[in-house]
């Protein structure tokens, strides 16, 4: 756990400068923004205190997901959906990101597997989300047919 807590550490200090590089409609960033909501059915923890960051913390039974709800907009502007995860002590979960519409997930998805221990950028194409050009309203990152032990995702 100590390796864990200054590999956190670490990355804070690496992050701010990394920051930049993300979509200007932010979506959670030490705390939900823009009029984002927690529409989640994974067991989610929201600015849970690690290593001086401030991630969201969820882990899940089978087919839950970390979903984001905002009002439906336009994803025009858009080319990607980015954030920052931690596959936490273990690491190798398999989630699937995928964009929203009318409340729901839509069938195409980006499969990830964080790795443990370890802050990793993702950026996913909106195009390989078919929600390029799109009216959506959120994001998901849903587990599969296994339960998974925490993971942490930030800045999105």
């Amino acid at each position: 756990m100590k390796h864990f807590l200054m590999a956190i550490a670490a990355c804070t200090t690496i992050l701010p400068a990394l920051a930049q590089t993300t979509s200007p409609f932010v979506a959670y960033d030490d705390e939900l923004k823009n009029g984002w909501q927690n529409w989640s059915w994974a067991k989610v923890q929201f600015a849970a205190p690690v290593g001086g960051a401030k991630p969201i913390k969820v882990e899940g039974e089978p087919w839950s997901g970390l979903a984001l709800h905002h009002d439906a907009f336009s994803s025009a502007p858009f080319t990607k959906v980015s954030f920052y995860i931690n596959g936490g002590m273990e690491g190798g979960q398999s989630l699937t990101v995928k964009a929203m519409a009318d409340g729901k997930p839509m069938e195409a998805g980006y499969t990830i597997q964080p790795k443990a221990k370890t802050w990793a950028v993702v950026e996913v194409p909106l195009k390989e989300l078919a929600a390029g050009n799109k009216t959506i309203d959120g994001i998901v990152l849903q587990g599969g047919a296994d339960s998974y032990k925490p993971y942490y995702v930030t800045r999105i």
